[in-house]
């Protein structure tokens, strides 16, 4: 697997961060077209903890310009997880930073005093 390439590194920077890991999620359609969380099978080959606090809408941000990302609100939502005080936001991609973003205004509005990000690729 692909994955496992990147584990050693993986394990590495996450090791450093003194917070829980929230990785993005996939929307349900994406993640049925796919058929696997590709960030959080990324987390496992790293056997890195994790935990979800985020729900993700139905919205393509690949398709988008950036000018249509930045205006994008109300991506993510709030699952009802503890929201963890210190946070690490992973993703593979980092194109805008439209998603890491959106993702964090929701996880600081449910309470997070600190986010920090990680994203494996930026493009």
């Amino acid at each position: 697997m692909l994955s496992e390439v990147f584990a050693s590194v993986l394990k590495e920077e996450c090791g450093k961060q003194n917070s829980v890991i929230v990785p993005i999620p996939m929307n349900a359609v994406k993640l049925k077209e796919r058929t696997f969380p590709q960030v959080d099978r990324l987390l496992d080959a790293a056997s890195i903890p994790y935990t979800h606090c985020l729900g993700k809408n139905e919205v393509g941000l690949g398709e988008k310009s950036k000018s249509e990302r930045m205006a994008l609100q109300d991506v993510f939502w709030w699952n009802g997880q503890a929201v963890p005080e210190k946070i690490l936001l992973f993703d593979d991609l980092y194109t805008t930073g439209s998603t890491m973003r959106l993702a964090a205004k929701v996880l600081k509005e449910k309470g997070a005093k600190e986010i920090k990000i990680l994203a494996l690729i930026r493009a």
